[in-house]
């Protein structure tokens, strides 16, 4: 693995950008399962919950991107990428 110091100013925005964009898909996909819990917890007793499976169709997985594949190394020292 090529270390930091060796990429060049490119290479490390194009990382950086993915680095952030990473971040802040995972905030939004919390606040959403978040904000789906709030509205089951108002849904009155005996109807039927309006997000059974709260994480349900907010993933998206580009792991088969070129880029994600060449800086994967990179973005393992931030995320756990089974969790990605």
């Amino acid at each position: 693995m090529r270390k930091l110091k060796e990429m060049s100013n490119e290479e490390m925005d194009n990382l950086d950008l993915i680095i952030n964009l990473i971040s802040y898909s995972k905030k939004l996909e919390r606040m959403i399962i978040q904000l789906r819990s709030e509205v089951n917890a108002l849904t009155p007793e005996g109807e039927n919950l309006p997000y059974f499976e709260l994480h349900s169709d907010i993933y998206e997985n580009f792991f088969d991107y070129p880029t994600i594949i060449r800086y994967q190394k990179y973005i393992e020292l931030y995320f756990d990428m089974e969790d990605l």
